[in-house]
């Protein structure tokens, strides 16, 4: 019987014994009760519940466990994964990309997520922190953050996703999780994993996989094969003529025995066994002739973020009267505190102030025009300031009568008074050159852009630039150039 039904069989009958001994008690059933006027037999009957939850009926009962791979960097991002992973950056003005993956588990009564970290996670740990926005925290439910754990030479980090669950065994095998559910972070997508685990327990699969259709270039995922029955036929990675339109969401639910096999044999080599491997595709591939492997079909939205271009071009879809990609509708959840301590005031638009097709977070303050952009918590545009298709993220300021178009701009950013951001001819970024090719301009973390400079389409402004950076310049910076922090590009000269 799919986990579920069953949890509202034994919970529903506990859920309504603990409301009426609140009312009973004068508490409020939303609030609960305060733990020191808890009696203790009813701490005893919650004690009780979640025993049999998870001890009596194990036999019968698949209980899932969640894994978030949230640990890559994702270079051609560039600026915005230079101080955090893909999965802890801003999307949409107010959501971190992981929020996607955990409101999915959060929603289909996953207790436990283990979130596999490895490149600078403090951006996320602070966001996530203990899971409690996401209803992730208590006494049976939880968030874990899973940074490699082998400490020898040569294994200080995760070597693929495969290798990262396989470092984490010992989690996975105390959780007493029949299945685990294993997803990426930084994917933009609402995916109800009810129905994904159900369709996985009813084909008595070890490995279901998530599939989305898709016309674009689908060679650059994982492409499925799959028949009527809704078999997986065969899966490659990045072919380079996909024989289908089916790619790969990397959204995995595995038997638990069956993954730890599989992760043994292909990194526990033993002598004159073989090479081992340590990507998640590879894997795949190999269980596709010995094991019941099934695909799942998606037919909602999915967004994969890998270039410039497309972190724009999502943010765009969020734009409209009928948005391509309906975030409001999913009703994602997210950390709206950050580190502070209190919520942000509403935003503020000013007497004058103009905002056209735009998406405007709490605390900002609109003095000037804003159209077809999106703006993050706390941010200022100044008087007479136009900014126009543009995604600002937190704590941006942009001075009196600046002019900013297509600006894609990190945290803290100033933008002096008449600066001209987004001018001039659309060449492709030298730098990027296959990631920034749609005339945006990229501005890094706490860069002061200074009054009346002119920045070009498709530059990298990295951060921490300050007005020396811009003097040593000595002009405007034309469209497809870069502009590095003097200390950094020293050390690139000594490199």
């Amino acid at each position: 019987m799919p986990l579920p039904k069953l949890r509202g069989l034994f919970f529903g009958p506990g859920a309504l014994f603990r409301d009426l001994v609140s009312r009973a008690m004068g508490g409020s059933p939303a609030l609960g009760l305060r733990p020191v006027l808890m009696p203790l037999w009813m701490r005893f009957c919650c004690f009780v519940c979640a025993l049999f939850n998870l001890e009596t009926f194990g036999d019968t009962m698949r209980k899932a466990l969640g894994m978030i791979f949230a640990g890559g960097q994702v270079a051609d991002l560039s600026v915005f994964t230079a101080r955090r992973p893909k999965s802890a950056v801003v999307f949409g003005g107010t959501y971190r990309i992981v929020d996607f993956a955990l409101t999915n588990m959060a929603r289909a009564g996953i207790d436990l997520v283990g979130i596999l970290t490895q490149f600078r996670p403090a951006s996320l740990m602070d966001h996530v922190g203990s899971g409690v926005f996401w209803d992730l925290s208590g006494l049976s439910r939880g968030v874990r953050f899973l940074p490699p754990t082998f400490g020898g030479v040569g294994q200080e980090q995760y070597r693929g996703p495969a290798d990262a669950l396989f470092q984490n065994l010992e989690f996975i095998e105390r959780s007493r999780a029949t299945d685990v559910i294993a997803v990426s972070g930084d994917h933009v997508y609402s995916m109800d994993y009810k129905r994904l685990f159900d369709f996985h327990v009813e084909h008595d699969a070890d490995l279901t996989m998530a599939f989305c259709e898709i016309d674009k270039d689908p060679s650059r995922f994982g492409i499925g094969e799959i028949n009527a029955a809704g078999q997986i036929l065969g899966f490659t990675e990045k072919p380079k003529y996909p024989r289908s339109h089916y790619a790969s969401m990397s959204v995995y639910v595995f038997k638990r025995e069956v993954l730890e096999e599989e992760l043994k044999r292909a990194i526990e080599v033993r002598d004159g066994g073989g090479v081992p491997t340590f990507q998640i595709h590879e894997i795949l591939r190999r269980m596709m002739g010995r094991r019941r492997a099934y695909g799942y079909i998606h037919r909602g939205s999915w967004d994969y973020m890998g270039t410039l271009d497309e972190y724009v071009e999502s943010h765009r879809k969020l734009l409209g009267e009928t948005p391509l990609l309906p975030v409001a509708e999913w009703q994602v959840r997210t950390n709206p505190l950050g580190r502070s301590t209190f919520p942000p005031a509403p935003a503020h638009f000013a007497p004058g102030s103009v905002v056209k097709d735009s998406l405007v977070a709490q605390g900002c303050v609109i003095e000037g025009m804003v159209e077809g952009s999106v703006l993050s918590g706390n941010v200022r545009i100044g008087k007479g300031a136009m900014v126009k298709d543009c995604i600002l993220h937190d704590g941006v300021i942009v001075g009196e009568n600046a002019r900013l178009c297509g600006v894609v701009s990190d945290k803290f950013a100033r933008f002096g008074n008449g600066c001209s951001i987004g001018e001039g001819p659309c060449v492709p970024s030298e730098e990027l050159p296959h990631s920034l090719t749609c005339g945006a301009t990229v501005v890094g973390y706490q860069t002061y852009i200074p009054p009346g400079q002119v920045i070009g389409k498709n530059c990298i402004v990295h951060a921490d630039i300050t007005e020396e950076d811009f003097i040593r310049l000595g002009g405007p910076l034309g469209s497809g150039k870069s502009l590095l922090h003097i200390e950094e590009s020293q050390e690139e000269v000594r490199t």
